[in-house]
């Protein structure tokens, strides 16, 4: 099981904390604020109010014993910068630290974060997509105009096999997987519905008008296809 440490803990670092408890992930979670902690101590492995910059306080917890950190503080970026570079000093082996601008992107990343988080960038990148092509379910930025998306089956593409279809000549686009629905009793008898991914589907898999479809492509292409 991969233990991951959250430091910061507004809404980010709290919302992130609690999904990754809810996988089944051995969480610890930071604040200083004693009351955050409080909140959030019966929904992750470890809730613990502590200044983050103190190393022998992480080493005491054991914080650099966890295979990934996250570094959500938002408000005092010198506390996220000093907490950032103490974590590469423990040789935490991955961590992840919040920016909120590009600036604070460039230093973070060149005191040794593994990658940087904006989460109000993203969100509004997300937003866009969904504002624009509003059939898009939900969108993957992969590289610079290249993503990933999920998006319903086109009606004209219902009932028809993947070689017949010819995305990629076609459209330039791959399907990845196909999410669909199955129908399955409970043992009460009553009907439940269920999902299933079908991975790297095959030229003969054939399309239903209920699956969602997992496709790969450039921004452009993607927003020409059928709806």
């Amino acid at each position: 099981m991969e233990r991951f440490a959250v430091i910061g803990l507004g809404r980010f670092g709290s919302r992130l904390a609690t999904n990754l408890a809810a996988t089944g992930a051995e969480v610890i979670a930071i604040d200083r604020d004693r009351s955050v902690v409080e909140e959030l101590r019966d929904q992750v492995t470890l809730a613990i109010a502590l200044d983050s910059t103190d190393e022998q306080a992480l080493k005491l917890q054991g914080i650099d014993q966890v295979e990934c950190a996250v570094v959500g503080i938002g408000e005092n970026f010198e506390a996220n910068a000093l907490t950032t570079a103490l974590l590469k000093t423990l040789r935490v082996r991955r961590v992840y630290a919040r920016a909120r601008n590009n600036m604070q992107a460039k230093i973070l990343t060149r005191i040794g974060a593994d990658g940087v988080v904006t989460p109000e960038d993203e969100s509004a990148d997300r937003w866009s997509y969904r504002l624009l092509a509003p059939f898009i379910i939900d969108h993957i930025e992969l590289g610079e105009g290249y993503a990933v998306v999920q998006v319903p089956t086109p009606e004209v593409w219902a009932g028809k096999k993947l070689a017949e279809l010819d995305l990629r000549a076609k459209h330039n686009v791959t399907i990845v997987a196909i999410k669909r629905r199955v129908a399955s009793a409970t043992a009460s008898g009553a009907e439940s519905a269920g999902e299933y991914v079908i991975d790297l589907p095959m030229p003969t898999s054939m399309l239903t008008a209920e699956d969602t479809l997992v496709i790969a492509g450039f921004d452009d292409d993607i927003k020409r296809l059928p709806r």
